[in-house]
């Protein structure tokens, strides 16, 4: 687990969208999403709920 990658999650969880999040911390939104799901696979539980146009934290997400 890198800083880098806890900083993206906090920012996803602070916009509550992936795209908005990566314009704010610079990065590709494919990029982003990857690191998200290589962070669920690390820690092997969902963290976010991935709607149409937002995201909310599953508990999990919201405890980590």
């Amino acid at each position: 687990m890198d800083l880098k990658v806890l900083k993206a999650f906090l920012t996803v969880c602070k916009t509550g969208n992936i795209t908005k999040a990566a314009e704010e911390i610079y990065l590709s939104q494919p990029a982003l999403s990857r690191q998200i799901q290589d962070l669920e696979e690390e820690l092997g539980c969902k963290l976010l709920n991935r709607h149409t146009r937002s995201l909310s934290l599953t508990e999990s997400g919201y405890l980590f």
